[in-house]
């Protein structure tokens, strides 16, 4: 198989995902802005799936696209796993603390990329 081949099919696989979840906004354009940051992100997630399709060992086209297709799944279970070793068990507590009783929070950029993955 052609190694460009692969990495192309891992980007669109990695894209995907999120292609499905703009579609599925695009009557409420309130839930989503544009910014550089969310471009940014956005082409270095589908580098990232076009290098694990790469190196993982996709025997086919359709093998390739897949591991671009899991590549959120995969940076989401890692994000989580690392965020339940550094911060203590919070299930107990509110889901959205709110600032002085007020509208919850806003997540920072990168969570609120990752979480929408």
């Amino acid at each position: 198989m052609h190694s460009g081949v692969v990495f192309a099919l891992g980007v669109v696989g990695a894209l995907a995902p999120e292609i499905v979840r703009l579609y599925g906004i695009r009557e409420d354009p309130a839930r989503f802005t544009w910014s550089w940051f969310y471009v940014v992100v956005s082409v270095a997630f589908a580098a990232l799936g076009g290098v694990l399709a790469l190196l993982m060992p996709a025997t086919s086209y359709w093998g390739a696209l897949y591991i671009g297709v899991s590549t959120p799944v995969l940076v989401n279970t890692l994000v989580r796993k690392g965020r339940q070793e550094v911060q203590p068990d919070l299930r107990s507590g509110p889901v959205a603390p709110t600032p002085h009783g007020g509208a919850p929070m806003r997540y920072g950029p990168v969570d609120s990329y990752l979480n929408s993955l």
